[in-house]
């Protein structure tokens, strides 16, 4: 997916991503038992659409690889909780659909929240 298609957000949009980042951090550090849980349920794969790096602004370690696609220059060094654990749940994906509603994500729950 070419991040030229990503929906170009509203500021009201933009108001909601941005409370997604202090959300997950809360998650990711005040919440682990919760966090834990979700990301067991969850099923599916990245599908490496780099939607997810470009939440509020474009992250500084997204490239592309030789293929073309995203890839994370930090992925296997030091990425925080933020990033590895993304989406924790139904409310990562909410978000992240805003930015690239045509490009459906790989991670899903079947699961009630």
């Amino acid at each position: 997916m070419d991040p030229a298609n990503f929906a170009t957000p509203t500021l009201r949009v933009r108001l909601r991503l941005l409370w997604g980042t202090p959300r997950r951090f809360f998650l990711n550090v005040f919440r682990p038992a919760y966090v834990r849980r979700r990301l067991e349920q969850r099923q599916g794969a990245c599908r490496r659409c780099g939607a997810c790096c470009q939440l509020v602004v474009r992250c500084r370690f997204l490239k592309r690889d030789h293929a073309g696609l995203p890839a994370c220059r930090i992925y296997g060094i030091c990425r925080t909780k933020n990033c590895s654990n993304f989406p924790i749940d139904r409310h990562d994906l909410a978000d992240r659909d805003l930015i690239a509603p045509d490009t459906p994500c790989g991670f899903y729950w079947n699961l009630n929240p």
